[in-house]
């Protein structure tokens, strides 16, 4: 497909043109609306233009849109809008392996028997709490190898910050996207024989601590069922402010 290009459909009497690449400018604005639930649009359409392709459908207003990030190992889309967008929007996916979030209020859209998860969406306020003398920012991907499988997407494009010990990070927590508007707090993980034990909570309190100098909000996206990881965010003063589908296509990723 050619960037840039319009295609018109009509269905259900709605005449929905659907941009590719275009309408961008009117894509952040739109996004900024809601810049929890399109935090990592908004990164994507700063930051990550030559990775993305950006699917915007329009009748006379941005209606939703869909992008896929084609930057890491997996594709990852997001869409989101009105009924009929996503409806429209939907037809154009074609990928044969992918992670698909969109809202699971509309999963009932979502034609395929893939394996479904739902997440929270959860937003705070960053305050400062403390910044723990152990909590480091780890630039050296290898420092990772014993929680991540390919590691080195949180050294080059995040910003993770961890606890080290033995010579590798136990527990870390990184910023997926950190714009002045917002932050995104992901890769909360701690090696399975030091869970218990407080690390998590240390390093997100770190996390927390240094966001509130650098952006206005922070944003998470969490397993529902995932009660240990929801209430250390309640802690920080996370709450819930949506659900979405976690959707695998041709994958066997758990959030």
């Amino acid at each position: 497909m050619i960037k840039g290009k319009c295609l018109n459909i009509s269905r259900k009497y709605i005449l929905v043109r659907v941009f590719f690449n275009e309408k961008l400018e009117e894509l952040e604005i739109y996004s900024l609306k809601d810049v929890a639930n399109n935090a990592f649009t908004l990164w994507d359409l700063r930051k990550e233009r030559k990775n993305t392709d950006f699917y915007v459908a329009w009748d006379g207003e941005i209606k939703g849109y869909m992008l896929i990030y084609r930057g890491g190992m997996i594709a990852s889309v997001i869409v989101r809008g009105a009924e009929d967008a996503v409806e429209e929007l939907l037809s154009y996916f074609h990928e044969e392996k992918a992670i698909v979030h969109m809202p699971y209020s509309l999963l009932y859209l979502w034609k395929g028997k893939n394996e479904v998860y739902k997440v929270d969406v959860m937003e705070a306020k960053p305050k400062f709490y403390f910044l723990d003398e152990e909590v480091i920012e780890i630039k050296d991907a290898s420092l990772l190898s014993k929680l991540f499988q390919n590691p080195e997407y949180l050294v080059k494009k995040a910003i993770t910050y961890g606890i080290i010990r033995d010579g590798y990070a136990v527990s870390t927590a990184s910023a997926l996207a950190y714009l002045p508007e917002i932050w995104v707090l992901g890769a909360v993980i701690t090696k399975r024989e030091y869970r218990g034990l407080g690390y998590a909570t240390r390093v997100v309190g770190h996390f927390m601590s240094i966001a509130s100098r650098k952006t206005k909000k922070v944003v998470l996206w969490v397993r529902s069922d995932n009660e240990i990881a929801i209430n250390l965010y309640k802690k920080y003063g996370f709450k819930k402010i949506g659900e979405d589908a976690w959707i695998n296509v041709g994958v066997n990723v758990v959030p």
